[in-house]
């Protein structure tokens, strides 16, 4: 298997290995606990090289919806230019 990505945070991990499943990716994950005490200190996801480019795939249209997440900011923007509730 290959090493598609390594995350710091459980939670993008997580994300990653729900769209990989939905998208009919076998996939391993590795939690990796240096400490022995059930912290991870990061979790790898690695794939079979078939659908290493399908994997990638997804990791890059999940990168792209990540940046069409932001919005711009008037940063103009006054506070007292809103009515008092």
């Amino acid at each position: 298997m290959i090493t598609l990505a390594t995350f710091t945070n459980e939670l993008e991990a997580q994300l990653l290995e729900s769209q990989l499943k939905n998208a009919g990716v076998d996939y391993r994950v590795q939690r990796n606990d240096a400490t022995g005490v059930g912290s991870s200190d990061g979790v790898t996801i690695q794939v079979f090289e078939d659908d290493l480019d399908l994997a990638k795939e997804i990791m890059e249209a999940r990168a792209m919806d990540d940046d069409d997440f932001s919005f711009p900011m008037d940063t103009d923007t006054d506070l007292d230019d809103f009515p008092d509730v």
